[in-house]
């Protein structure tokens, strides 16, 4: 008899969801054991919901620690293969260490021209600790991706039954079991104890299809601008930032103090940056909150990270760069992206 089921694809990258520990007990010691189980030795871990069809699919096995734009863009090859060799497929899950997840999603968000729900889930856990969180948080997130709730919502996280946007996650605790939240406006939505999918609000910036980076990458001859990121602290001076520059960035994101402002030698140094042709975006070091465009940000020609964190800043600034945006075409990314 055909399978009617709900299929879903799931690609297993490592991570804390896919590692093992020393023993029953181990919640914390496992990230210096690096450990990460082949596919093999993890799939039997998971019980996957019995309403839908899992398709486990051969990836690359590594901690997300490790992850860089290689993985990024093979993870982006995958999606587009999936869907046009497996038209099937209701959805995608990514199960992805935690460590780097946040970026992970952001890249792909802007860069993968999928109409497929995409999905990326991890553990606070390993799957042989007690009390872990994996198999949970994968049930909810293969119940996600098949949901036909989560189409048009772009590339999502689901982590401890919460629906978050891959514009607006973060890690916000290293070992609790609740880290990943929302910066600025919250959940989309959350997953239900019985997979049920419950969406309350829509991410209205470009993503996926509409992203003006979508088709950036078609080409593997294509090399992200190089950028960095340089934090703030009190008495902080020019020498991180100096030192970026004359490493080759052609873009910088400034951790900067809250509301986003630097010491005035780092402030000049910046003025000086941006005169050399550097594009600069003023993020800030805050948990939460837009980095509002001032009237100032005109006058020095700075760019405005809106509510982004300073790591999806640096993402969407790269890609900025790569196309060969103006300054104002590249205000307009960082406002509607």
């Amino acid at each position: 008899m055909t399978d009617t089921r709900p299929r879903v694809a799931l690609l297993l990258t490592g991570g804390t969801i896919g590692s093992g520990g020393h023993d029953e007990n181990d919640r914390l010691d496992y990230v210096d054991l690096a450990r990460v189980l082949s596919d093999d030795d993890a799939l039997p871990l998971y019980r996957f919901p019995e309403h839908i069809e899992v398709v486990p699919q051969r990836f690359t096995r590594m901690r997300s620690n490790d992850v860089d734009l290689a993985v990024w863009r093979r993870l982006r090859d995958e999606i587009l293969r999936i869907e046009r060799e497996e038209p099937d497929t209701a959805g995608i899950v990514i199960a992805h260490g935690t460590a780097t997840l946040e970026e992970t999603a952001y890249f792909l968000q802007l860069t993968v021209p999928t109409t497929l729900p995409v999905v990326l889930v991890g553990a606070q856990r390993p799957p042989t600790a007690l009390g872990s969180d994996a198999q949970t948080n994968l049930q909810a997130a293969i119940c996600l991706a098949a949901s036909p709730a989560a189409r048009g919502h772009g590339v999502l996280v689901a982590m401890d039954d919460r629906i978050l946007c891959a514009r607006d996650v973060t890690k916000a605790s290293n070992h609790a079991l609740d880290a990943f939240e929302a910066r600025v406006y919250g959940p989309l939505g959350e997953i239900d104890a019985y997979g049920n999918v419950w969406m309350y609000r829509k991410d209205l910036r470009a993503h996926t299809t509409t992203s003006a980076f979508a088709h950036l990458l078609d080409h593997p001859e294509v090399q992200l601008a190089p950028t960095e990121i340089v934090p703030m602290w009190a008495g902080a001076t020019p020498r991180l930032l100096e030192r970026a520059l004359s490493d080759g960035a052609a873009g910088v994101v400034l951790a900067a103090l809250p509301p986003s402002m630097s010491p005035q030698a780092v402030e000049d140094a910046v003025d000086a940056a941006v005169a050399a042709g550097v594009v600069v975006v003023q993020s800030s070091r805050a948990a939460g909150g837009r980095v509002h465009h001032r009237r100032d940000f005109d006058r020095r020609g700075l760019v405005s990270s809106d509510s982004l964190s300073p790591q999806a800043a640096r993402m969407l600034l790269s890609l900025c760069l790569t196309a060969g945006f103006t300054i104002d075409q590249t205000r307009d990314a960082f406002a509607s992206h």
